[in-house]
């Protein structure tokens, strides 16, 4: 090679020395790496972004996993903590969500500096293809193709580098991964960060429902439900919408000892707001639209005309509220303090002090005569009777006058005994399959007497559905118990009328499923809940509090209890484990039935 044309031509693999006389050089095959057959341009389109190893390495064990996506430019408005997303392996998906964002440097640069902050207050001109936005992944589980649709396991492998990162479009996947029930009670639509889930389905929200049938043991009804959240954050909204979704006509549950027969529930709920007889009435904002809607989500609506308002009878206090339904008047006979001592011993009573209540109205209902709270006072209040139960040393005489005085109380003596029904012979009206029994108490002006009234109905149905000899419009009824202001009656305290409360209210919630009883608490305050009760509650829906002891109280996994305080009206977490994983709902934007 002793000149340029030498080299040229030995670089260009011609013969001589002239360029312009070589021969034309074999082509090499080009390399072309494997693509999918006849892909989809949508597919490319809609993917978020690739599985990458630049950053950390793929991993997953059995404590575990690490899997990391880069996100394109285009897609990074879209992607936020709490998104769902698919990653084929081909054969299968893994069902995933981001739990982590981070945006890295594309080219290294010093942009900590006071030049490089003025220049971009002046004129931010950041180009989004100059850094990295990386999605760290939680692998949920695994969708496999099963025969009756899709079938979901632990995820156990892992994906290929570069494997696309997918939204989830299809709404059979989504319910799969999040093991949310096709059918059932319906709650609401899924949501990440208040925007609803969207899919290519009709329509394109992703329903959420709560199990109620049979096929993985009974009812969630029957493993109780809890709603709490602050103030003003939309429960009672909520809460008429979920009740409704029970009345359906189909919608019957398995009696206990009546031979495979099933009956529809009942509703009983103690109102202290007054605004649950409005299940009776239709909303007159719900159109044509959303009746539509309605119907391809199985969503009741309107109002049922099945409902009852029964008001308990208090001297000088009249109901003026505002139920259009049917209106029946009951009041609270004595009798039913005979095994229920609680119902008048709210009065501060000291553990002695409720000892002698008990001994007193024990012999009190061994006599003969009519039993009455005027009858009973009398009883207390006769020197004689006292100086048996105080020279005998039975009762301390402190303790006996302490009772007198407490006992001898107006409140009671306004609402016992007085001229209507007595509840315990309307219980085949109150307890009837199908029927919404509402018990508002607003109009009562005296709290003690409030909290009587509501104490009698829990002590009615407790008692009835515990009892092998219970009234058989109770206990041959499905029921569902609605109580408002849960935490004024099942608190924690420990005083001794509250445990006693508190225990036979646990014992019910325990044997919910063997006797058709479901509780349905509302509360502000969780957190004073009696902790044997709340352990026994399933299905929590949790609204924004701004509570720490109740957030903490509900004991949420830390990635949705920090979200809690920022939830919008309508917005709820619902932890229901034997229904499905934790998830973000969104309720609906007009209530089913009248809301004023």
């Amino acid at each position: 090679m002793d000149n340029d044309d030498d080299i040229l031509a030995y670089a260009t693999g011609t013969k001589g020395g002239s360029v312009s006389s070589r021969e034309p050089v074999e082509d090499f095959e080009e390399y072309v790496p494997d693509t999918v057959d006849n892909p989809d341009e949508s597919f490319f389109d809609d993917a978020l972004g690739t599985i990458t190893t630049g950053i950390d390495p793929l991993e997953i064990t059995e404590a575990g996993a690490r899997l990391t996506g880069y996100i394109t430019a285009s897609h990074r408005p879209n992607v936020r903590l709490g998104t769902y997303v698919l990653v084929p392996y081909g054969d299968e998906d893994l069902f995933a969500r981001v739990w982590k964002l981070q945006y890295l440097q594309e080219f290294e640069v010093d942009d900590a500096t006071e030049l490089h902050s003025r220049r971009m207050l002046k004129a931010n001109n950041t180009n989004e293809i100059d850094y990295k936005f990386l999605a760290y992944l939680d692998p949920l589980c695994i969708l496999s193709p099963a025969k009756a649709g899709l079938m979901r396991r632990m995820a156990d492998r892992l994906p290929r580098p570069n494997t696309p990162i997918l939204p989830v479009s299809e709404k059979l996947k989504i319910q799969t991964g999040l093991n949310i029930p096709t059918e059932g009670i319906f709650l609401g639509h899924l949501s990440v960060g208040g925007e609803l889930v969207r899919t290519h389905a009709s329509p394109p929200t992703v329903a959420y429902y709560l199990r109620n049938d049979y096929s993985m043991g009974d009812p969630l009804m029957f493993r109780h439900m809890l709603v709490c959240g602050s103030t003003g954050t939309g429960k009672t909204f909520l809460t008429k919408n979920i009740l409704r979704q029970f009345l359906a006509s189909d919608n019957q549950y398995l009696v206990r000892g009546e031979q495979g027969r099933k009956k529809n529930p009942c509703l009983v709920i103690m109102d202290p707001q007054d605004e649950y007889s409005q299940l009776f009435e239709d909303n007159a904002e719900i159109g044509y639209a959303d009746e539509v809607t309605f119907a391809e989500e199985d969503v009741l609506h309107g109002g049922h005309q099945d409902t009852r308002t029964f008001l308990a009878s208090v001297d000088g206090q009249s109901y003026p509220g505002k139920s259009r339904a049917q209106q029946m008047e009951f009041t609270i006979p004595f009798e039913l303090v005979r095994n229920n001592s609680w119902l008048i011993s709210a009065a501060e009573l000291t553990e002695n002090q409720y000892i002698g209540l008990e001994l007193l109205l024990e012999d009190y209902f061994r006599t003969p005569a009519n039993h009455t709270y005027q009858g009973f006072t009398d009883f207390i209040a006769d020197e004689g009777t006292r100086s048996v139960y105080v020279d005998s040393g039975k009762i301390h005489e402190s303790s006996y006058d302490a009772i007198v005085r407490k006992v001898k109380n107006r409140s009671f003596s306004k609402v016992f005994d007085q001229p209507a029904k007595p509840i315990t012979e309307i219980l085949d009206e109150v307890f009837k399959p199908g029927r919404v029994s509402v018990f508002p108490t607003e109009y009562i002006n005296n709290s003690r007497i409030r909290d009587l009234i509501t104490l009698t109905l829990m002590t009615i149905v407790v008692d009835n559905k515990l009892s092998t000899s219970g009234n058989d419009s109770v206990k041959k009824t499905p029921v569902l118990l609605a109580l408002d202001e849960a935490h004024r009656y099942l608190s924690g305290a420990m005083s001794a009328h509250s445990r006693r409360i508190v225990s036979r209210f646990a014992d019910a919630a325990r044997q919910g499923r063997k006797e058709t009883l479901g509780l349905f608490l509302i509360t502000q305050d969780p957190q004073d809940i009696d902790d044997t009760v709340l352990k026994q509650i399933n299905s929590r829906i949790i609204l924004n509090l701004s509570n720490d002891n109740a957030i903490n109280a509900l004991n949420v996994p830390l990635e949705f209890e920090k979200r809690i305080p920022y939830l919008r009206k309508g917005q709820m977490i619902i932890q229901s484990p034997d229904n499905s994983d934790i998830v973000e709902v969104t309720g609906l934007h007009k209530c089913v039935v009248k809301h004023a």
